[in-house]
């Protein structure tokens, strides 16, 4: 069966498409030792990741971002599973996390984004002022926003994100995601000097 055939079936919601993704995508990322040990403490099982995929690729029809130009489509999949894993703390739902985010960073955090005084603002404003900013930035530009939401929750690599958000090259999400940052930093000021409280 070709990634084309596949894909066709995989957008009917049928087992003849979903079998092969249990097979080429669930299983392998939930039987890494790493992803294993985040499922085993936040007690996540292979079935919880199939339901949340096939929720979000056909429930919400995200299967129709994918390009059936002769990628992978198995490993476009995995990456969403991988995303799944990676956020089963609950402590993480949610939540977009700037702290150590550095706007020249390469591939990840490295330092403070956001210049927030530890003790002169508590956790939970300085998580509103976070989203305040977001939704500027969402609103200013969509895909920064995707950029900064894969890098910093879901801790993509910049390839990844490249092969997700189909950019030109992982120089330029490099460059989107500092934009971003720095968009995220002047938001936060403006926010600041308007006195939120929340």
């Amino acid at each position: 069966m070709t990634d084309h055939e596949w894909y066709e079936l995989v957008k009917e919601g049928g087992d003849a498409g979903w079998k092969p993704v249990w097979e080429k995508v669930i299983v392998p990322e939930s039987q890494s030792p790493k992803n294993a040990e985040i499922m085993r403490r936040f007690s996540l099982t292979d079935g919880d990741l199939m339901g949340m995929l096939y929720e979000e690729m056909i429930g919400r029809r995200k299967i129709d971002l994918y390009r059936d130009d002769g990628g992978s489509l198995q490993g476009w999949l995995r990456k969403y599973v991988r995303g799944y894993i990676l956020n089963a703390d609950p402590n993480k739902h949610g939540e977009i996390s700037l702290e150590n985010a550095h706007a020249d960073a390469e591939d990840g955090p490295s330092e403070m984004a956001i210049p927030v005084d530890d003790h002169r603002i508590s956790r939970n404003e300085a998580w509103n002022m976070t989203h305040l900013c977001f939704r500027d930035l969402w609103n200013e530009e969509p895909e920064r926003a995707y950029v900064m939401l894969l890098k910093t929750r879901f801790h993509l690599s910049s390839e990844e994100v490249k092969e997700m958000l189909d950019v030109s090259s992982a120089a330029n999400v490099d460059q989107m995601f500092s934009r971003s940052v720095r968009f995220m930093r002047q938001a936060w000021g403006r926010w600041d000097k308007k006195g939120f409280k929340s």
